[in-house]
């Protein structure tokens, strides 16, 4: 595996950093992305896309998805006063990894494939309904 870098579009200051940097396995211009992403929009871990670094900085700013790994990502703000901490024993036992990043109070959430997509449903709707800010950046359930 090695880190790869993706240039970010932003919008009204988000996302909060210019690039961010996953893990993926690659075999020339084809990837496999190996770690839940928190800003990159259209891939979900494991899927397999292909692109072609910037020369110039190394940067991806563009991809092409190849395949579809089946996964799902959700991304959780957790509003000031709200903690995503309660839920975490039942995202567990659906299967669900969930990653921070604490400074922004921001987590991805892999769904994997075999996940119960009414469990999963049911779970994101009233994660919404408490308050959560959310996006289904790849949602495949």
């Amino acid at each position: 595996m090695e880190k790869v870098a993706f240039a970010l579009d932003m919008d009204d200051d988000w996302p909060p950093v210019a690039t961010e940097h996953v893990w993926c396995d690659r075999a020339g211009t084809l990837y496999e992305l190996g770690n839940v992403p928190f800003f990159i929009k259209g891939l979900a871990l494991g899927d397999r896309f292909s692109a072609m670094p910037d020369p110039a900085n190394g940067c991806i700013f563009e991809f092409s998805l190849v395949e579809a790994s089946g996964h799902s990502l959700a991304w959780i703000i957790e509003p000031d006063g709200l903690a995503l901490e309660p839920y975490k024993e039942e995202m567990f036992s659906l299967g669900l990894r969930i990653e921070g990043f604490s400074r922004f109070q921001l987590h991805a959430v892999d769904v994997p494939a075999t996940a119960d997509a009414g469990a999963v449903n049911a779970l994101m709707d009233r994660l919404e309904d408490a308050g959560f800010a959310m996006a289904f950046p790849v949602w495949r359930h």
